[in-house]
């Protein structure tokens, strides 16, 4: 890796800061406002918050997509995809997005419900014969799928490391028995399901067995098959194939030294490799859950249950069915945030006014230095209109 001085970034920043405006989806940006920069201070003020927190934070490069009222208003990239041959980061770029890729895994188990595979509100071990949940001293009947996907059936295991890119996957059960080498930990009850609110990685894991198990399909495939296809999102996929790896940023440690990619058996929980532009386009999605764009993958009705927080006994937290709900500088969102090593993303999606943030960084230190400057320039246009 080149040994590049904090000024000279800078510079070099400088000359790879792009106006990614996307004219792919017929967005309000290319058919009323062709040159943000220009004329849009919330994409001036990015600009300046790009280009100061790449420069000192070990985060090389940044995507970043806006909504406003439900459609990509524009997208801007800043720094690079690569540090050492100086590739810049572009639309087309692909980044991992660690456990945002919950939220997009959901609408593949959701399409199980709407298919009639699984119902809801079943217990999750009758559906299974490749592996099924040890007994607890917990009623596992419990465990159904709508549980899983709000972290509330109380199952252990709350994320995945992965193994280095060319290494050796292991199967989907031999990760719920624990026996990958990062969590060491099997999947199990640990709370009664339905009192608390418990992250669980784990739960995703099981799911993703479950929609195997159901479909007779490798999970990979069905998602591109029957989510990512029919939205016409072409550069996103679970595993990273050799095409994907040739348009790939690289990843950097929280030093700012390049590492390896990570792959994951545990794709639904963190596995998902994706660009700024279909992600913004399922943000937009989200948002509209416009019947006549979401192509018959989910019905809008099942998009907006997939918003409503699921209830516990407890108050310890509430989330969706894979839409998490924020409450950042009193701006109430739902969305998810993800990190994984050299990763980190986030989706923000402000319902009443049908806008979204979506942020993709190429490496570990961004929650303060890259995430939290630009949520809190977008959170205040919001409280603007």
């Amino acid at each position: 890796m080149i040994n590049i001085k904090p000024n000279l970034f800078y510079t070099l920043c400088i000359g790879v800061l792009f106006s990614c405006t996307s004219t792919k989806y017929k967005t309000t940006a290319s058919r009323k406002n062709p040159i943000p920069e220009k004329t849009d201070s919330l994409y001036q003020q990015i600009q300046r918050l790009g280009l100061e927190y790449t420069k000192k934070s070990n985060v090389p490069g940044v995507a970043v997509a806006v909504i406003k009222n439900g459609e990509i208003a524009w997208t801007q990239c800043i720094g690079y995809a690569d540090v050492a041959s100086k590739r810049p980061v572009t639309n087309q770029t692909i980044f991992n997005v660690g456990s945002v890729s919950k939220v997009v895994a959901a609408w593949g188990f959701m399409q199980l419900i709407e298919k009639g595979l699984v119902k809801l509100d079943d217990p999750v071990n009758q559906y299974l014969t490749r592996w099924k949940l040890p007994p607890s001293a917990f009623d596992n009947s419990q465990v159904t799928l709508k549980r899983m996907l709000s972290h509330t059936a109380g199952l252990s295991v709350h994320g995945y490391g992965g193994v280095e890119q060319g290494a050796k996957l292991l199967p989907l059960e031999a990760s719920l028995l624990g026996k990958t080498k990062w969590s060491g930990e099997s999947v199990s009850v640990i709370l009664e399901p339905g009192t608390k609110w418990k992250y669980s990685g784990g739960g995703y894991t099981l799911a993703q067995l479950l929609l195997e198990e159901r479909t007779k399909e490798n999970f990979a495939e069905y998602m591109k098959k029957n989510v990512f296809r029919p939205l016409g999102l072409n550069h996103s996929n679970y595993e990273w194939t050799e095409q994907m790896k040739a348009s790939s940023a690289t990843a950097y440690d929280t030093l700012g030294k390049p590492i390896k990619n990570r792959i994951f058996t545990e794709q639904a929980a963190a596995g998902l490799q994706t660009t700024i532009l279909d992600f913004a386009r399922f943000a937009e999605l989200s948002i509209t859950a416009d019947p006549k764009q979401l192509n018959k993958v989910l019905k809008p009705e099942t998009i907006r249950l997939m918003q409503q927080p699921v209830q516990t006994t407890s108050n310890d937290g509430q989330n969706g069915l894979g839409y998490r709900f924020f409450n950042i500088e009193n701006l109430q969102t739902v969305g998810h945030t993800g990190e994984n090593d050299g990763w980190c993303a986030a989706m923000f999606l402000h319902m009443p006014t049908k806008s979204g943030l979506v942020i993709l960084c190429n490496g570990s230190n961004w929650k303060d230095d890259v995430r939290n400057p630009i949520y809190s320039v977008w959170a205040k246009s919001i409280a603007l209109q």
